[in-house]
């Protein structure tokens, strides 16, 4: 089969007239991981659409497919190229630039250049990415070179992270729709015109034949089948010489799916969360766990148009109804969370970068306090009646249904809990458990109550922090029509107005970060004040990793696991070559 596939590459090679350098045979061994990919059907290769690459291969797998231009490293906040050579902000910093790696190749053989990276952010800009909060140009200064020109004062930290981590696609592919989105936008087209939804729905809807892949692996839609999908090992990529498996099986599922298989060895890491007793059942059979920040955690969404959620005092009730401490035990266990004591917008585990220390103490914490929940109820117009429940003084009980992902344990766990935790202070809540796409897609309808997502990022800056749910989940954010949890963005705070979005936007504006913590600590005051959500707890990633099959993990305590998953340890070990198959 390996020399049928490598006679099929050659033969391709040469039809394009493209140069394959350091032709080699397919390493041996097989990845065995897991991941919510679409099933056959709804699946496609579209680097932008849902069902697309980011829905099948997410953070942790996309990179293996397509490059991002570098990778950051959490302990010492430093990048590492993967496609990039060099990077970096130009002298009077209005730009920053990257160049690609000399012999940089797709798939089909064409050079990886900056025209790549022209048409990826041309199909984004459409698409309304965060990168163009402060890009207002992206060009091919050489074939190697692109440079990302800054408006004016937007030049920030955060500009460079997003540029560096943003996976780039194939101008093969995408060069049509590219050109078509810079046509538009040189007439003057805003998002708000026909034309621009049209293209909109163009892209979202294209359907390519092949995945043309920069990274060492590629796979076409014959691949993808129900329980698994294979990933197959290509030779033109830059890393192509050091990744040590052949494949990468990707398992489907969440964890009621994946738990047998991590427990047979048909698994060997897994990213899903596992109850405490699960956890134990691994140990018991000698997998390894290696724990690493997730990056987020569960946190209860209200839905802004839905009584008696309006009221502020309702949902300050909330945040001091439900104990945290206990939402974290049952989300998953001691080890693998903690609940949220600051409640900042930020996780608790970069509150203290991102905010200063003043800031912190002056926020109110919403410690559990059954009392105070009880009198702010009293001060929103609500008594207890005969039968324990809260009512309004029209008699109206708070009855309202709450959604959550049922194939997702974490989410599930801490929907749950703070449904009995709220039944008993005095709600009427019924559970409604639903698959995990359509509760992502209840949420951006609006067509909901109450509902669990993530809140906060696995980032080093307070905009990926903020803007979790609050922005992710608004209209501003989401396709039209869309109304997420509804939240004005339009906000009175000390007696001033604000716009939530606008202050999010520019938090990180500039490369002062003492600047960006006063602007973050405005923001922080007001959700603190404005309790839009509950960030119920922060989990940690408690993750099997079986020796039996994978060889070459560092130990414990080692830097790379300061990353959370956002930048997952196994996108640099694996294609570094740390990681391989044991007993190769």
């Amino acid at each position: 089969m390996k020399l049928r596939l490598m006679v099929i590459l050659t033969v391709l090679v040469m039809l394009t007239g493209a140069l394959v350098t350091n032709a080699q045979d397919a390493p041996s061994g097989t990845w065995l991981g897991t991941w919510p990919y679409a099933a056959p059907g709804t699946h496609n290769l579209n680097s932008f659409a849902t069902g697309g690459l980011n829905d099948n291969l997410g953070l942790v797998y996309r990179p293996f497919v397509e490059l991002s231009p570098a990778y950051f490293l959490w302990a010492t906040s430093e990048y590492t190229g993967l496609l990039a050579d060099s990077w970096g902000f130009v002298e009077d910093n209005a730009a920053y630039e990257f160049t690609i790696k000399e012999g940089a190749l797709w798939s089909n053989g064409d050079a990886v250049t900056a025209q790549d990276v022209v048409t990826t952010y041309a199909i984004g800009r459409i698409l309304g990415w965060s990168q163009f909060n402060s890009v207002a140009d992206v060009q091919a200064v050489d074939d190697q070179t692109v440079r990302f020109t800054f408006a004016e004062g937007t030049a920030s930290l955060l500009a460079e992270r997003l540029i560096l981590k943003e996976n780039i696609v194939a101008t093969a592919t995408y060069g049509e729709l590219a050109q078509e989105a810079l046509d538009l936008v040189a007439t003057g087209a805003t998002k708000e015109d026909e034309a621009w939804t049209t293209l909109t729905n163009k892209i979202n809807e294209f359907r390519p034949e092949t995945l043309i892949a920069s990274g060492p692996y590629t796979y076409a839609l014959a691949d993808v089948g129900e329980a698994f999908m294979t990933l197959s090992w290509q030779p033109n990529s830059l890393y192509s010489s050091t990744v040590k498996f052949g494949e990468l099986k990707i398992w489907s599922g969440e964890t009621e799916v994946t738990t047998p298989l991590v427990l047979s060895g048909e698994l060997a890491h897994s990213t899903n969360v596992y109850p405490p007793a699960t956890i134990d059942s691994f140990i018991a059979e000698g997998i390894r766990l290696v724990n690493t920040p997730r990056g987020y955690g569960p946190a209860l969404l209200f839905n802004f148009e839905v009584y008696p959620f309006t009221i502020k005092e309702v949902r300050q009730a909330v945040a001091h109804a439900i104990n945290r401490d206990q939402s974290a035990l049952f989300t998953n266990g001691a080890a693998g969370a903690s609940g949220t004591k600051f409640y900042s917008g930020i996780l608790d585990s970069q509150t203290a970068n991102l905010l200063t220390q003043d800031v912190v103490e002056g926020l109110n914490p919403y410690e559990y306090n059954l009392e105070g929940a009880a009198a702010l109820m009293e001060t929103a117009g609500f008594t207890k009646n005969a039968d324990g429940k809260w009512a309004d003084a029209e008699g109206k009980t708070i009855s309202v249904e709450y959604t959550f992902p049922m194939d997702f344990a974490d989410f599930s766990a801490a929907a749950r809990d703070a449904t009995a935790q709220l039944n008993d202070f005095g709600f009427d809540i019924t559970e409604r458990a639903i698959p995990w796409q359509e509760a992502a897609q209840s949420i951006r309808e609006g067509n909901f109550q109450l509902s669990v997502w993530s809140w906060g990022a696995g980032s080093p800056f307070a905009f990926s922090h903020l803007r979790n749910p609050v922005i992710r989940w608004n209209a501003v954010a989401l396709a039209e029509g869309e109304k997420g949890m509804g939240n004005a963005l339009d906000v009175e705070f000390n007696g001033e107005t604000y716009n939530l979005n606008d202050l999010i936007v520019n938090v990180n504006n500039g490369l002062d970060v003492e600047v960006h913590k006063t602007n973050a600590a405005l923001i922080a005051q007001i959700l603190n004040d404005g309790v839009y959500y509950i960030p119920l707890n922060e989990m940690l990633s408690v993750e099997p990793l079986n020796e039996l099959s994978i060889s070459g993990a560092p130990a414990d305590g080692d830097p790379i696991y300061l990353n959370p998953s956002n930048d997952h340890f196994i996108v640099l070990l694996i294609l570094n070559g740390t990681l391989f198959p044991t007993g190769a």
